[in-house]
């Protein structure tokens, strides 16, 4: 993150707290040698979500159904940002859309995966 120049988040005074801890171990990490793990955890927690919403539609358009703790792990964390974002974000919008409809086509989605593509298509509207 800090070569795109985005800014560190507050100092942490103990280092105890797994998710600071976490996101001070990636911020030297280049976007794109970020792991699958990684980047669906910045999204669920809606950090930086300009990157780390791109980062999950890159990998999704190259396999729907990625996820390193369980399979969709990506696509899930989606339904966590917010529905205002996708307006905003007509490119990423489109990605979307043409993500969930891989996922739709794919013999392996499981019938949970199948409810978060359908639940972030109507989300994303």
């Amino acid at each position: 993150y800090r070569e795109k120049g985005i800014p560190e988040s507050p100092p942490i005074s103990d280092g105890k707290y797994s998710l600071p801890a976490w996101y001070f171990s990636i911020c030297d990490v280049p976007l794109d040698a970020l792991g699958i793990e990684d980047i669906s955890k910045a999204v669920r927690q809606n950090i930086h979500l300009e990157h780390s919403v791109a980062l999950a539609l890159k990998r999704l358009q190259a396999e729907p159904l990625a996820g390193e703790m369980y399979k969709g792990e990506p696509l899930c964390s989606l339904k966590s940002v917010p529905t205002s974002y996708w307006p905003k974000h007509p490119i990423e919008q489109q990605s979307l859309n043409t993500v969930i409809n891989a996922v739709l086509q794919e013999t392996d989605a499981t019938d949970a995966i199948r409810q978060d593509a359908e639940e972030l298509r109507r989300a994303a509207v």
